[in-house]
């Protein structure tokens, strides 16, 4: 009888447990689901107007960035194209720092040698596979870690 109180009791208790972490999992999961559909949203709402007067492509890249951290996006251009690529961040980042890859990672555009400018216009003389290499810088403030939103955004101009 002892034996078998003390089972549902510890029954009790894992359930109770499994509860609670099951629960802990889900605010989670939703805080995270949460954050990147905000940066979407900061991707559609601020970010896509300034690739004007270029047409957006449709594709919307946006993640989330602290100090430090590094994203590469791959993306076939084609012959013939006239596009316009922009990377925006928060206004809580710093300047973001990217560059333009070819497929042998040449250099073909760095932001850092322009004043950190936001975008970059460009005409594509092949069709091939670039890579966007997008940085956050670490702050001048080593105590705080920032972090937030960034959106890798193309456009094309039209005829």
């Amino acid at each position: 009888m002892l034996n078998e109180n003390f089972m549902k009791y510890r029954l009790k208790k894992m359930a109770r447990m499994l509860t609670f972490v099951g629960g802990a999992f889900l605010v989670l999961f939703f805080v995270s689901v949460s954050s990147v559909a905000q940066c979407s949203g900061f991707a559609r709402a601020v970010a896509k107007p300034e690739l004007s007067p270029y047409l957006h492509d449709g594709n919307y890249n946006a993640t989330i960035l602290g100090e430090g951290e590094t994203i590469v996006l791959r993306k076939t251009v084609f012959k013939g194209q006239k596009y316009r690529l922009l990377v925006k961040g928060v206004s809580e980042l710093p300047k973001l720092h990217f560059r333009v890859l070819d497929a042998d990672s040449g250099l073909l555009f760095d932001n850092s040698q322009v004043e950190f400018a936001s975008r970059w216009d460009f005409d594509v003389q092949t069709t091939r596979t670039i890579e966007v290499e997008v940085s956050v810088p670490d702050d001048e403030n080593p105590e705080i870690d920032t972090g937030g939103c960034v959106a890798i955004l193309f456009g094309l101009e039209l005829d």
